[in-house]
């Protein structure tokens, strides 16, 4: 522990009311999956039923329903901005306002739903389950048209649901010819006719992730599945942990859950179960109402104003008492602080002590206008007096709240030492107030504590913004200037692993090479925030200040912020599953936005008068194991699609044009199998839909380089040949208006495919028994226009 600590002119941080204590410890979370699968003692079965049960929600999960529920999600949430977040009040009240409004706003997409899946039950019950093939279900479901004009993102949402029932229709022509679930006798009418009360709850769900209402905690998939999988009891019954966390996002979790419901519907065995499960959906939606981010933003408007009025000489610890309560909720780790008073009281105390340094009216001048020097007017043009006077309480209530979080992520031995607690919580404190505070502290301080000055040069500092009552994030004062040279942009990686190099170009249209000038807008997440916020509430900011503009956001980590603006310290480095895609972000994650004088989004038309930004090029990797089978599917961006189109039409050596996809098919292969989410889909009865970015861990290290090889050489070669023989079919799908091409390339029986299965389920895999050299694949290859998802 620091003795001379710059932040707090005393000699003891002990606090008197607390004593030493050992608090409550909570047990480290591990994977029952994994624990069973590597255990020989188990000797756990799995049921042919529960098998193809886990391989339909595998099946049934999309990462293009993400999308559609993401677009639900920011749309409603942009509405509540507008009509509610300015009012005084009750949280609960006008939290109860907001969701009756959204769910009036949704009303139209529910009876829509409903009638679509009413249509189909209609249809589809005057056909034979047993005689109804794959195709037919297709051209019924697609036959379907909505009766109104519906909005951009109702109309996605309706063709993901379209997706879904043609694969549950399709699962029960399959499990009615096998003789499983209800469908055999029923039909799969009586299925769809069921599926037409689970769309309210969906949009409920997407409703409460809009507003931030607390919403029953989502259990992970070992513990949902317990009923069905008997041997997940076992491991209950015998105190196994439970997984506090998944590597699903906020938006991925609403489809998972929804998932799961869909899929006990259709695998009941009797009408009954049909209706109980049906019947514990809607008992589901009936909790608490509980906002914790209204709540926050009265919380934190309350403080900042008690801070405002507060007396020379008054003691600040009685509001951050009152305040500490209502962050903890907001924050998905701060669970762990609610039942460890001690700490709350400890920590309470703690802070008010360092903050009496900064409040008050013998200090709050100085400070503000500290603020306003580091750059206050340049983010707030038309700063108000009022603006500039709140500015010094809103820079210590940040300061409060992530110091709360960083405390929150301490690991318990910490929490439950006092001494080790005291310095921790000075540490939390120092970082916090050197990310929110500007340079307040003499400059002897900062030369020899450079990690109290982020960024000290720039002279800057994190404002929260907007100006309103409620806050959604943090802005940089400053914009900073800089080149981007090709060596700086293609060591650089934005969201899913894609090199900002490829960003750039395909999205951007920066040619290959080329050398621009940009301004770089740095952001913060603070609770709540989500990038649709930032791009929409970004009125200042050039190319922003729309909700679809979000796509321009990238991860600031550490090593982009080091390439970019030469200052490391100003990025955040997070848990990756933060860098898979723009959906969800944690407390803390940085991000920025080039502004790039003369370059302008690249798009493609979706509908009259509307339009979105082009893709960049990608690969997705499915591991299909009962149909032994890989899936590869390529998306190359429309810019890569034209290149190749064109030497083609050259009659350029097939080699030249083969050797240009190499690169990108190896990247992302190489992304795919290394358990990106987005990038890699796993159908097998021993892995679900949240594991399949960590299944390969319980396979020998080697392998999933193995299966790399061997799949980038069956692709590539593949490739090869079709485009040896049909190169028209490619210039002709590059030729059509959609955005880019899809190569679909099917890889079928690859050799040690069924040893990997074996595998994946627990046996032992010696690398000599992989065999995946013995034997040639068939591969085959379907290019279509546009994006292909499935």
């Amino acid at each position: 522990m620091k003795n001379q600590a710059p932040f707090l002119n005393i000699s003891s941080f002990a606090v008197e009311e607390v004593t030493q204590e050992i608090f409550e410890t909570s047990t480290p979370p591990s994977t029952p999956f994994l624990s069973l699968y590597e255990s020989e003692e188990t000797g756990g079965v799995i049921d042919p039923e529960t098998e193809e049960y886990v391989q339909f929600l595998n099946e049934l999960y999309d990462e293009e329903f993400d999308e559609a529920l993401y677009g639900l999600v920011s749309e409603a949430a942009s509405l509540y901005e507008v009509r509610f977040t300015h009012e005084n009040g009750d949280s609960r009240i006008i939290g109860y306002e907001a969701e009756r409004f959204l769910n009036q706003h949704f009303a139209p997409l529910i009876t829509e739903s409903e009638a679509m899946l009413g249509s189909l039950e209609t249809e589809l019950s005057q056909r034979d389950i047993k005689s109804l093939s794959e195709y037919e279900i297709g051209e019924i479901v697609d036959r379907y048209k909505p009766s109104i004009e519906l909005t951009p993102n109702f109309e996605n949402f309706l063709g993901r649901l379209k997706k879904a029932v043609k694969k549950v229709a399709g699962k029960a022509v399959d499990l009615a010819k096998k003789g499983i679930s209800a469908a055999a006798k029923l039909g799969i009418g009586p299925i769809l006719n069921k599926l037409k009360a689970l769309i309210k709850p969906l949009l409920k769900r997407v409703v409460q992730t809009a507003i931030g209402k607390l919403p029953v905690q989502l259990q992970p998939m070992a513990k949902k599945l317990a009923e069905r999988l008997p041997f997940l009891k076992e491991f209950e019954e015998g105190n196994y942990p439970v997984p506090e966390d998944t590597e699903l996002s906020e938006i991925s979790l609403i489809q998972y859950e929804f998932d799961q419901h869909v899929a006990n519907v259709l695998f009941a065995h009797t009408e009954v179960e049909q209706d109980l499960e049906v019947s514990q959906v809607l008992t589901e939606q009936q909790i608490p109402d509980v906002y914790p981010l209204a709540e926050l933003d009265n919380a934190r408007n309350d403080f900042v104003e008690k801070l405002q009025h507060l007396k020379e000489g008054e003691d600040p610890t009685p509001y951050v008492e009152n305040f500490i309560p209502a962050i903890l909720p907001a924050l998905k780790v701060g669970i762990r602080l609610i039942g460890r008073k001690k700490v709350v009281d400890f920590l309470a105390k703690f802070l008010g002590k360092l903050i009496q340094k900064f409040v008050g009216p013998q200090h709050t001048p100085a400070l503000s206008q500290a603020i306003v020097d580091a750059g206050l007017r340049l983010i707030h043009l038309e700063a108000t007096y009022e603006d500039e006077s709140r500015a010094a309480s809103s820079a210590v209530a940040a300061t409060i709240e992530e110091t709360v979080r960083r405390v929150a992520e301490l690991p318990d031995y910490i929490l439950n030492d006092q001494e080790l607690l005291e310095g921790f919580v000075l540490e939390a404190f120092e970082q916090a107030a050197a990310t929110n505070l500007p340079q307040v502290l003499p400059e002897e301080i900062y030369q020899k504590r450079p990690d109290l000055g982020e960024a000290r040069k720039l002279r800057s500092t994190w404002i929260t913004m907007p100006s309103g009552r409620r806050k959604r994030y943090k802005k940089f004062s400053r914009k900073i200037p800089t080149r981007l040279s090709p060596h700086k942009v293609s060591a650089i990686k934005t969201f899913e692993g894609i090199s900002l190099e490829e960003f750039l170009e395909e999205k951007l249209g920066v040619a290959p090479g080329e050398e621009v000038e940009a301004i770089v807008h740095l952001y913060e997440s603070i609770p709540g925030t989500r990038l649709t916020d930032i791009s929409r509430l970004e009125e200042n900011s050039t190319g922003l200040n729309t909700q679809d503009a979000y796509e321009q956001l990238h991860p600031l980590t550490a090593d982009a912020a080091g390439l970019l603006l030469g200052e490391p310290e100003l990025g955040r480095d997070v848990d990756p599953r933060y860098l898979i895609d723009p959906y969800s972000t944690t407390v803390g994650q940085r991000f920025y936005y080039l502004e790039i004088p003369g370059k302008r989004p690249l798009m493609t038309p979706v509908a009259p008068g509307q339009a979105k930004m082009r893709r960049a090029t990608s690969v997705r990797v499915i591991l299909d194991f009962p149909r032994n089978e890989i899936e590869v599917r390529l998306f190359l961006s429309e810019i890569r699609a034209q290149e190749i189109a064109v030497k083609l039409r050259q009659h350029t050596h097939i080699g030249t044009v083969t050797a240009r996809l190499q690169k990108p098919i190896k990247r992302g292969l190489r992304r795919a199998l290394s358990g990106s989410p987005g990038r890699l889909k796993i159908i097998h009865e021993a892995v679900t839909p949240d594991q399949w970015s960590s299944a390969f861990q319980r396979l020998p290290s080697l392998v999933p380089m193995i299966l790399l090889g061997k799949l980038n050489e069956w692709v590539l070669k593949g490739i090869s040949d079709h485009l040896k023989q049909h190169s028209e079919a490619f210039i002709q799908a590059a030729s059509d208006t959609a955005d880019g091409v899809t190569l679909v390339v099917t890889v079928e029986n690859p050799p040690g495919f069924p040893q990997l299965r074996q595998a994946l389920k627990g046996e032992s895999l010696s690398l000599p028994s992989l065999k995946m050299s013995d034997g040639t694949p068939t591969v085959k290859i379907r290019v279509t226009p546009g994006y292909s998802h499935e």
